[in-house]
Formats: structure tokens, sequence, C-alpha cells
């Protein structure tokens, strides 16, 4: 029972329960893993430094965790595996700009990260080891294939690390109805086509065009906001360039 495998999980319970409830409400589970000094300790007794290195990563990534918790979590793992210190070192210095993320869409990316690392890479490895079995690996396309594999999967993980680690989970609650922000409704006259259309500006990852929903990251999102009723902005839309007026503006949370 006391194995990696066990960390990986309790990792995702506290996870989960942190996502899914609102607000600064403790973690028992939490509590006990940080209380217990002993526990991380027990619990990697029998890891490999690469699954560790993987552990390290999720505790990083957790939304369960205060950030002094984590500090003193990683110290043990740290203590037990040394080279982990580089990974928090490049933590630190990858904190680049905050992408502001709904829950939904967080636990999204966060279970093709855990896809990713639970499933994918196992199985691209297994598959690495049983072309190597197949004879000369300078002719041997099933082994090139998976190691293009390999190194694409590596490049994901990678990438939705930093995302995941730059994200910040939030309700939309700090929108205005003075200028257009994030989680914003902003109701619109296209002065090149007549129409009235009306676009929520959510998080980096919620776009859903069809619906009208667009991220704050998309040049028309981009271009939306702090704009205020009265003002225009000029952006293309597909390949044609329009000119919106802003005629209202509301807020995600209140049309709920």
């Amino acid at each position: 029972m006391i194995t990696p495998r066990l960390l990986s999980s309790i990792f995702f319970a506290i996870d989960y329960e942190a996502l899914q409830t609102a607000g600064a409400r403790r973690i028992p589970l939490a509590d006990i893993l940080s209380e217990d000094k002993e526990l991380i300790p027990d619990l990697l007794s029998t890891s490999d430094p690469e699954t560790a290195r993987d552990l390290a990563n999720s505790l990083i990534l957790n939304q369960g965790f205060e950030e002094l918790t984590k500090k003193s979590l990683l110290a043990r793992f740290i203590k037990q595996f040394p080279a982990i210190q580089s990974l928090v070192s490049s933590e630190a210095e990858d904190k680049g700009e905050v992408l502001l993320a709904s829950r939904g869409s967080y636990e999204r990316k966060h279970a093709e990260y855990e896809e990713i690392v639970q499933k994918k890479i196992p199985e691209n490895s297994r598959a690495i080891a049983s072309a190597r079995e197949h004879g000369d690996l300078r002719e041997n396309a099933e082994y090139k294939m998976a190691k293009q594999d390999q190194s694409l999967l590596l490049a994901q993980k990678a990438q939705l690390e930093r995302d995941l680690r730059n994200a910040r989970v939030t309700e939309f609650t700090e929108a205005s109805v003075d200028q257009i922000g994030v989680g914003s409704i902003a109701d619109l006259k296209d002065l090149t086509t007549g129409k009235q259309v009306s676009y929520t500006i959510l998080g980096v990852w919620d776009g859903d065009p069809d619906n009208y929903v667009i991220s704050y990251k998309t040049p028309l999102g981009m271009g939306l906001l702090s704009k205020r009723v009265g003002e225009q902005v000029k952006v293309k839309v597909a390949t044609d360039e329009h000119i919106f007026d802003v005629v209202g503006i509301r807020r995600y949370v209140d049309a709920k």
C-alpha cells in the first residue's frame, strides 16, 4: 500500500477537492500530509528518480496547498532526491505571465496533463522498449516513430506544466460594468455590417466561437479589453476587418 502510486492518488484527491471547492477552506488530507513528516519519505522509499520528479511536479501544480506548505513538502522530496532541486529552481525562474482560467477549463487542462504523464508517456516508453528488441535501430522504423512520439509527448508535457504553473483559477467576479475585462459580456455594434453582436470574454482556454465566447488572449479579446461604452475597436475577424462600437457592458457572473 505504501507506494509512490498511493502518493499520486493522494495528490489527485487533494487537487480535485481544491478545484471543487471555492474559497480557502482547509483540506484535511493536505493537512495530514503536511503534518506527518515521515509520510512522504515512506511513500517515496521505493520510487525511482523519474517517478519522484513527476510527483514533485504534481505537487508544484497542485491547487490544494499554500505556497509555504508546498516548499516544506518539496524539501522532503529534495532530501531523498537532490536532483529535484533543479525542478524547483526551474519553476521559480519560469514564473511568467499569469493566465486567467475558469475552473472547468483548468480541470480539463489538468486532466490532459495527467493523461500524458500517467498513460501516454508510459505507453510510449513500453513501445520504445519493444521496438529495441526488433534489431538494428538504424533501420528500425518502429523505433524511430516511437522516439518521435516521445519528443512530442515530452514537449506537450513541458508546455502544459508551464501553462498550469502560471494559471490562476477565477470565477470572473472581479469584472465590472465600467469597462470590458475578463468576465465581461460586451454588447457591440458592428459598424461594418450594421449588425449587433454580444461576445463573452472569458479565460485563456474558454474559447467557444460558435456561442460567441472568446478567450481574452485572442486578437478580438485583447482588442476589447479596457474599452468603455461609446468607444470603438478595430479588429480582424477571420480574414475580414471590422469596426465595433461598444454599446453595452455586462458581467458574465450576473448573466449565468
